[in-house]
């Protein structure tokens, strides 16, 4: 049993192998606003592991409203008696300013650690928007910064904010418009010589290519009617044994009924092979190979499972593209979770920060707390996706999770591999004749 639980812990990494847990890490937005002076790390490297003080979330604030330069010819006058010296200029800033407070009269606590929400306030007022002028208040700053573009699932962790965060939300502030404008913040920034122009070129470049990507994500999304055709592959090992294998070519259609999304039209179809190790079979059978077809239509889900029988059940057209993870590709991505963009000639492919866009809140969040006591780590993460003539077409996911439970580790390998092939008009789908021969699904199954 010991190996029994093991293995299935080991598949459900496989099964959500991009929920993987670990720290996020944002060395590449640390990078993107070093390259135009706005982020310097410290004499021990960027160390976005630690928690961010209140003394550096206000020099990035200062940095961010292109106010450095005149910041560093002030004369400290403030109050504050607990400052240790680098930070006065940027603390007598913000302190003339009205944009930052004292934890009293005479302390600033520049060590003490700066929260989410008080990293989104400041970034907000970056942006132009005013607290004390009423476009937000601090103990809404999180759902205001969701709201205007600047606060996702990915950048910020209200659990364990940490410079990394700093950085990802930076990166995303200077891609968000600022208040009353079309412009975003990084173009300010340029207008009013506060990042040098040619600096700033290559990331409003990178800037302006996610913005193409996404848009060929949301087009992609917009279709009713698309053809996609899937493959993938997974293996566990319990040190050198091999328990499992597994392959899954499939072929999925779907036509949506954009104003009744349960009157929508889905047709799966492929072939699940699997083998597994004599000692997961207790004695039956370690192969398997099973054709699996599955259709949606009109609020019933059709499960034609070969010898096991054909079934039906009632699901909404949103729980099955959820459960397939569908629509999760073709999903916009954060600017933040963007390694780095390749172009050709209509072409580009985008390439994903792993550690940064599965993290450990989202992993906690998505399993619920069902693999305590199991330490997961990744290797050689890659996830990809391509973009052609302003639409999606291929996504690509491959990887190793390395599972420890009970002195042993397990190691799940996944490489997955989606493409596009036909939308609109050309997607042809055929529904069995036999549907109504269909029986509800027994309750032991489902």
């Amino acid at each position: 049993m010991k190996k029994m639980r093991i293995a299935l812990a080991s598949m459900l990494v496989v099964a959500g192998i991009t929920a993987t847990a670990g720290a996020a890490n944002f060395t590449n937005c640390a990078d993107r606003l070093k390259d135009v002076g706005l982020f310097q790390g410290t004499n021990q490297g960027y160390q976005l592991d630690k928690a961010p003080t209140r003394a550096e979330a206000s020099a990035m604030l200062v940095r961010l409203l292109g106010k450095e330069a005149e910041a560093e010819k002030l004369t400290y006058t403030a109050p504050f008696t607990d400052l240790k010296g680098w930070e006065k200029p940027y603390v007598q800033y913000l302190y003339d300013n009205g944009l930052a407070n004292g934890m009293s009269a005479t302390a600033y606590n520049p060590t003490g650690k700066c929260s989410a929400q008080m990293y989104t306030t400041f970034l907000l007022r970056a942006l132009g928007y005013s607290d004390a002028k009423g476009d937000f208040t601090y103990a809404k700053a999180l759902d205001f910064g969701e709201q205007v573009g600047l606060v996702d699932d990915i950048n910020c962790s209200t659990k364990n904010f940490l410079r990394d965060n700093v950085v990802a939300m930076s990166l995303t502030a200077l891609d968000t418009d600022v208040k009353g404008s079309d412009s975003i913040l990084l173009d300010k920034l340029v207008a009013d010589g506060a990042v040098d122009k040619t600096k700033a070129a290559s990331l409003g470049a990178f800037f302006a290519d996610a913005d193409a990507f996404n848009t060929a994500a949301e087009n992609t999304s917009a279709e009713s009617k698309m053809a996609m055709d899937m493959n993938i592959k997974a293996s566990v090992k319990l040190g050198t044994t091999k328990l499992l294998d597994m392959s899954m070519p499939m072929t999925i259609k779907t036509d949506m009924n954009l104003k009744e999304l349960d009157k929508s039209v889905m047709a799966f179809g492929g072939k699940l092979n699997m083998t597994i190790d004599p000692s997961l079979a207790n004695g039956g059978d370690t192969s398997m190979s099973q054709d699996i077809n599955y259709y949606f239509t009109n609020g019933t889900y059709y499960m034609d499972m070969g010898a096991q029988g054909k079934y039906k059940m009632a699901m909404s057209f949103d729980d099955v593209l959820n459960g397939m993870e569908i629509s999760a590709m073709n999903s916009s991505v954060p600017v933040s979770a963007i390694e780095s963009i390749t172009k050709g000639s209509g072409s580009m492919t985008v390439k994903y920060n792993m550690n940064s866009v599965f993290s450990s809140d989202l992993f906690d969040e998505l399993l619920g707390g069902m693999l305590d006591g199991v330490s997961i780590k990744t290797r050689d993460m890659n996830v990809t996706a391509k973009a052609v003539n302003g639409m999606l077409t291929d996504t690509a996911i491959s990887g190793t999770v390395d599972i420890t439970a009970e002195g042993e580790t397990i190691s799940a390998t996944l490489n997955a591999a989606a493409k596009v092939t036909a939308t609109g008009d050309a997607v042809k789908i055929t529904l069995p004749t036999d549907l109504d021969s269909y029986v509800d699904l027994p309750t032991e199954i489902n």
